[in-house]
C-alpha cells in the first residue's frame, strides 16, 4: 500500500478504487493553514485520477480534527478573512467533488474539524467519539460554513442548542440528531468504513457523481433545481456504457461490471 505523506496528512490506496486521508497534524488533528491546503490540494490531485472512485477522510490517535489552532488566531482584518476564505472553500471543495467523501470520525471532532465533516457526504463515527462546536467558549462560532451545514443536518433547535452552548456530544447522541450515519466499534472503524466504500467505488463512477450532484443542488438550490439536475444526469448516464452493461448483465443474470470512468 504506497503511501505518501507530509508533515499534516498521509495519502494511501488501502482498497481497490479508494483513497485514504489521514490527518496526522500535531496536535489532535488541529486545521492549520497548511493543513488545509494540503486537503484541497489532494483532492484535487485525486479528482483527476479515474483510478480513485471513493475518498475516505480519517484521523489519527485520538482526534478526527480538533479544527484550527487558537494560537494561531490573529485579529487583523486580513488574517480573518484569508481564514474564512481558505477554510470555506475546502469544504466548498469537498461537497462540489465528483468523489463520493466518507468522514471515519475516530476521536474528537470539534470546531473545525466537525464542520469539517458535515462538508463530506456520510459520516461514521466510533463509539468514543465527541462531537461539538465550541468556538462560543473563546468568543467565536462555527464559521467556515458550520452555521449553514448543521442546520441543515440536524434542524435548527439542534443546531443553535449545539453552536449556543459550546457543549459536546457522544456517538450515539450525534447518532440521533443525524450527525452520523453509523455508529462502529472504535477498533472496527476504519475497516467497517473501508469496505463500506470499496462497495460505493465497484459502482458506476458517472452514476455516483451525478446522484451526488443532484442531491447536493436540491438542498442548495431548492427542489426544482434538483428536478432539473436530475434531467440532465438522466440523460448524461442514460446514454452511457454503464447504463449498457447494468441492462445486460440484469438480463443474463450476472453480477455488472462497470467501466468506472
Amino acid at each position: 500500500m504506497p503511501v505518501e505523506e507530509t508533515e499534516s496528512i498521509a495519502l494511501s490506496y488501502p482498497r481497490p478504487g479508494v483513497a485514504l486521508i489521514q490527518i496526522q497534524s500535531k496536535p489532535l488533528g488541529v486545521l492549520r493553514f497548511a493543513v488545509k491546503r494540503a486537503l484541497q490540494a489532494h483532492l484535487h490531485k485525486l479528482e483527476a485520477d479515474d483510478d480513485v472512485r471513493c475518498l475516505v477522510l480519517t484521523g489519527v490517535d485520538r482526534a478526527f480534527s480538533v479544527g484550527s489552532d487558537i494560537r494561531d488566531f490573529s485579529l487583523e482584518v486580513g488574517w480573518l478573512l484569508e481564514n474564512d476564505y481558505v477554510e470555506t472553500g475546502l469544504n466548498a471543495a469537498l461537497e462540489r467533488s465528483s468523489l463520493p467523501i466518507i468522514a471515519a470520525l475516530n476521536g474528537f471532532t470539534l470546531g473545525g474539524g466537525a464542520v469539517l465533516a458535515l462538508a463530506c457526504d456520510i459520516r461514521i463515527a466510533a463509539e468514543s467519539v465527541k462531537v461539538g462546536f465550541p468556538e462560543v467558549n473563546v468568543g467565536a462560532f462555527a464559521s467556515g460554513s458550520g452555521t449553514q451545514r448543521l442546520p441543515r443536518l440536524v434542524g435548527r433547535g439542534r443546531a443553535l442548542d449545539l453552536l449556543f452552548s459550546g457543549r459536546t456530544i457522544a456517538a450515539n447522541e450525534a447518532l440521533d440528531y443525524g450527525f452520523v450515519e453509523y455508529v462502529i466499534p472504535d477498533d472496527e472503524l476504519l475497516t467497517f468504513t473501508l469496505n463500506y466504500a470499496e462497495r460505493i467505488a465497484t459502482f458506476s463512477a458517472p452514476v455516483i457523481a451525478v446522484t451526488k450532484r443532484c442531491v447536493t443542488l436540491g438542498l442548495r438550490d431548492g427542489f426544482e433545481a434538483g428536478l432539473a439536475a436530475e434531467r440532465e444526469g438522466r440523460i448524461e448516464t442514460g446514454r452511457g456504457a454503464d447504463a449498457w452493461e447494468g441492462r445486460q448483465a440484469f438480463l443474463e443474470k450476472r453480477p455488472p461490471v462497470f467501466n468506472q470512468t
